[in-house]
């Protein structure tokens, strides 16, 4: 490998908190010299049956540096949203830098939280564990409202995961507590600093 590569700084000029690209001639490969912020992406394409063809194809793109945990008691996640209680939304069991940055929900709050991955759950039906026909689901939000009686939470599933192995992923997924109760016996609304589809995948467990 050559290590005298010609290199050549894009011609727009550098800016103070922006990511600097560099470009190696020859292979048309583009590096980044400094970013304050990388962002780990992952693209989705849903398939809908329902909808007409060449317009069944939903193209989403997740964030993954975070993903929500919602649980919520007795919620069987059928209709396109629930209602989490507002005393518990992004109110525990996330920490104090995400609670400063999202809990006050302002619009712009929203729209980066609607980029994140999300697990939906209700409660476990047993302390720090539960039966095999308990279902939770990996999908995302599709938008939050603020209303008097909590906050709406609008959804998609994409797909269902046994929550038995979400509560024997406690560690690996962030979800704290102890042996015989975890966030998963829990309502609450919280945001993880976990990548979500990297850690489900390392269980076995196949989502996308």
């Amino acid at each position: 490998m050559n290590e005298n590569l010609p290199v050549n700084f894009s011609e727009n000029p550098l800016v103070s908190g922006k990511a600097a690209e560099i470009t190696i001639s020859g292979g048309n490969n583009n590096l980044v010299a400094h970013a304050d912020n990388v962002e780990n992406n992952i693209t989705v394409m849903l398939n809908d049956p329902r909808a007409r063809r060449g317009q069944n194809r939903e193209r989403i793109i997740f964030n993954t540096d975070f993903y929500h945990l919602f649980v919520i008691s007795g919620e069987k996640f059928e209709d396109n949203y629930f209602l989490v209680p507002k005393d518990r939304a992004l109110t525990e069991s996330t920490n104090d830098e995400l609670k400063s940055k999202f809990a006050a929900l302002t619009p712009e709050a929203i729209d980066d939280l609607k980029r994140y991955p999300a697990i939906f759950a209700d409660e476990n039906h047993s302390y720090g564990k539960t039966d095999d026909k308990q279902d939770a689901y990996f999908g995302f939000v599709k938008d939050v409202k603020i209303q008097d009686n909590g906050i709406k939470i609008y959804y998609t599933i994409i797909t269902a995961i046994p929550q038995q192995k979400l509560n024997e992923q406690c560690f690996e997924l962030g979800i704290g507590g102890a042996k015989s109760f975890n966030e998963l016996n829990r309502t609450h609304w919280a945001l993880k600093q976990i990548n979500l589809i990297e850690a489900l995948q390392k269980a076995g467990v196949q989502i996308i």
